[in-house]
Parts: structure tokens; sequence; C-alpha cells
């Protein structure tokens, strides 16, 4: 329902800019007719919300020509409020925003900045008040900058981050350099399999967009190069700044942003037909371009195999959901409705078919290695009290929180026996000591379930709790 209303945002917002029917189809196209476009826009994750107040606040910058009226202004900063609490890294595009307001408000654009930055203080100071230092702390987070300012008391949470450190689990690279770091981020594995893969007609439509501003007399022509240049800074932002945990993220986040390459590819398309002298000819121009946006859009769909599939056009065979509600069926009954349920896994598949059973994970246990931090040596009990209290605020964990599920925690324990792949320093693992000597202990095991039609096969065991206390975690 959300991105029936970007494409009508995206449709207006074309029309607006004088654009007819036939680069409206190609924007359309680009945005929407992707494999990645279908699948992201079709989960339940922040993506298409985030686009529609995009779309929204260039809308609003539209209308500001040199000067801006108080509603504008009012509805601009409650927009870029609500982008910035829904996604934080959107703050990417809020800076954009801001500098195009520089030139679209004239000398309105003071009053813009006092306005939208009085709405975001005015609502986050709500919020805090709300719901305390735990917000402060999230809703500021940026890499390193927040840690660094918790570490030196500025932020909440100082003992959670300068009394602890989090471990390298994902097998990031180490580059050696800054020639070392381009050469891996635009070579073939990321460049080809991460971002031209999935991203090949966006990418085809921005190129197609600079191309046409080399002809003289193009219609839009700021326009066409303000969204070129943003699509390629906002992609290379969150390029860089994933490297350091996710380097293969951007093609996740250029879904946030392939709206820009549709429009700029759709105003390109419209000034070059205005610019041809026969009509005929420009028509049978866009005709062209649009069957070339879908054939490329169909090889995408086609092309994406192996660990670059995505479960929407043509893999709907390899949908996590189908495989999601095969595993809750299999395990519903085992434990009262609504039970909260303790993960000894690291596989997705198995809180996602816990819910659909009906039944509560904790959120730590979504991401176990991402939550996890060790405790420097020699800290004083009060320290470790202390540290360890912060980092559960946070949802996070260290050894005595684990020790402390072990020990009281959970009615019921799912480990996750297949894949049996787990970090070796992972202490909430099958075979780690601490959930080898509990499981003996303390439970019982009341059900195996194996799913071998999965990719990759998928076993489980369920037990429930025997006893509680000391024994659970020291024999």
């Amino acid at each position: 329902m959300i991105t029936a209303v970007n494409i009508g945002l995206l449709a207006s917002l074309l029309r607006r800019l004088n654009c007819g029917v036939w680069p409206i189809i190609l924007a359309i196209i680009v945005f929407a007719l992707t494999e990645d476009s279908i699948f992201y826009f079709s989960s339940a994750t922040p993506y298409a919300l985030a686009v529609c107040l995009q779309l929204i606040a260039l809308h609003l910058m539209l209308t500001m020509r040199r000067n801006a009226d108080y509603a504008v202004i009012v509805a601009f900063g409650v927009v870029l409020t609500m982008l910035y609490f829904v996604r934080i890294n959107m703050v990417s595009f809020i800076a954009l925003s801001l500098a195009i307001v520089c030139i679209r408000a004239g000398r309105d654009r003071w009053r813009v900045y006092a306005i939208t930055a009085a709405i975001f203080v005015l609502t986050w100071s709500i919020l805090a008040a709300i719901w305390g230092s735990r917000f402060v702390y999230i809703s500021l987070w940026f890499p390193f900058v927040t840690d660094w300012l918790s570490r030196v008391g500025i932020m909440p949470f100082p003992h959670a981050l300068s009394l602890s450190h989090q471990l390298v689990t994902t097998g990031i690279p180490v580059h050696s350099s800054l020639a070392d770091l381009l050469g891996y981020m635009f070579g073939w594995d990321i460049g080809v399999s991460w971002i031209v893969a999935h991203h090949g007609l966006p990418i085809a439509a921005a190129i197609f967009a600079s191309v046409a501003l080399a002809i003289p007399a193009m219609p839009n022509r700021g326009w066409i190069a303000v969204l070129v240049a943003a699509y390629a800074f906002l992609l290379l932002f969150h390029h860089f700044g994933a490297q350091s945990y996710c380097p293969i993220c951007i093609q996740a986040y250029a879904n946030y942003f392939n709206y820009l390459a549709a429009l700029a590819g759709a105003l390109a398309l419209n000034g070059l037909s205005e610019v041809v002298r026969r009509k005929q000819i420009g028509r049978a121009v866009s005709i062209g371009v649009i069957v070339v946006s879908l054939v490329l859009a169909s090889l995408q769909s086609w092309s994406l195999s192996g660990s670059n599939r995505l479960p929407s056009i043509r893999n709907q065979e390899t949908s996590l959901s189908a495989e999601v509600r095969q595993a809750g069926d299999a395990l519903k009954g085992f434990a009262p409705a609504d039970s909260l349920v303790g993960l000894v896994s690291m596989d997705p598949r198995i809180p996602l078919a816990l819910s659909d059973a009906g039944m509560r994970v904790p959120p730590v246990a979504l991401t176990l290695t991402s939550f996890y931090r060790k405790l420097n040596d020699n800290l004083t009990a009060e320290q470790r009290t202390v540290t360890t209290a912060e980092l559960e605020d946070l949802s996070g964990w260290t050894d005595s929180t684990a020790e402390g599920w072990m020990r009281n925690e959970y009615e019921f324990l799912v480990v996750q026996r297949r894949p049996d792949r787990f970090p070796a320093w992972l202490i909430w693992a099958p075979d780690a000591p601490l959930v080898q000597r509990g499981l003996a202990q303390c439970f019982e095991k009341i059900e195996t379930r194996s799913f071998d039609q999965m990719v990759p096969p998928l076993a489980i065991e369920v037990y429930r709790r025997t006893k509680r206390g000391e024994a659970c975690v020291r024999g």
C-alpha cells in the first residue's frame, strides 16, 4: 500500500516537472519493477516508508520558489523529523535536503532551518522525557561518534562501552591502504555481484541521465544534475559507511535511494523527447528506452542466483516465508501461546518460525554475536555489575548475562543443531560448556525436529526446564 502511494508521489512529482506519460512509465519501471524493489518493498522493513517520506520532502522542496510559506516549512520539518526516527541513517538525505533548501527557499532558508530544528528538538525532547536514557542513546547513535561520546561520559551508558569491548565476529576484511579498500569495494565480488547485479537498471538510468546533461537546452537540467549527484553521493556515503560492519549492505541500502535514479532517468527521457524536432522520433526513443528497461529488469530477475537470489519474481520457491510457515506449524503446541522461549541459535528462520507458532523470543537472541560484549579484565565486582546492567538495558549481553539465562531465565530452550557453524568464542552455542552443562543438569529434551528439504537443512531440539539455580551453571 505504501509503495502504491510512492508510485503516485513519484508520478505526480514528474508531472509537476512537466513530464509526459512515457517518462513516468520509465520511472515506475526503474523504481518498482526490479527484483530488489519487489522484495524490499514487500518486506517488514522501513524501505517503503522511508522512500515515501523522502518523496514528500522533495514535493515540499519543489514548492519552495525562492521563498517558503509557513505551512510548507512546518510540513517539511515534520517530514524530516519523521524520516530521522524511521531510519537514523537517513540523516544523509536530511543533510542533502537542507543543502537544496539553501537554494530553493531563497531568503527564507534560515526560517526553514530554524523551524525544522525546533520541530526536531521538541519532538526528541518529549520522547526523551518519556523513554529516558536508552532512547537518548539509541536516537543519537552514529558509528564511532556516539561510542566516543559515551566513553568520555557525555552520552548515557558510559560503562557499557568503556569497560568492555566487542569481538569481531563477521570476518570483515582489514585493508592495508585506501587503494586496497577501494579495490575491494568496487571489485568484481562487491561491485558486480552485490551492486550492479541488483541495481543495474537504476544505475543505467542514472548514467543515461548523466549523458543527457551534455545535450544543449536540456529541460530540467538543474533537477537532473541534482538528482544524479544526490544518487551518487548517497550510494557512496552508505557504501563507505558500511565497510566497518557489513561490506555488502549497499545491496540493501541502495533501495532507499533508487527512486532518485528513476526520477533522473525520467526527466532525461522527457527532455530528450522535447529537444528532438520530430515527435515521432521522440516517441520512438521513449518506447525504445522503456522496452530496454523492461528487458534489463527481466534479465536481472533471471540472472540472480545462488547467494544473490531474492525470493520475489522468479525465485518464489526459495521464499523464506514458506519455510517459516512449515517450521512454525511443526513447532506449535510445545509451549503455551505467547510464551517467552530462549534461543541457542544463529539461524534467522528459527525465531521467525517461533513467532509464526505464536511464541515470543527475546530481542537479544535475534543477532547474538552482534549484541555480545566481553568485559575488560581486572574489573571490580561493582564495575562488572554496573557494566552488565548497562549492556542488558541496551539489549546487549555478556558472559554473566548468559549464565543468568541458564540459571533461571527461560522455561523452554530451542537449540539449533543444524546448521552447526558457530564462532568458537561464543559461550551461548550448542557445544559451548555452559550450554551443555545447563541442558544436562536443568533441562529435558521434549522435541526434535529436522527439516532436511530446507536450504540449508535445519534441525532443532526443544528443551523444557526441570530445575533452576546455581547447579545449572556450575555443575
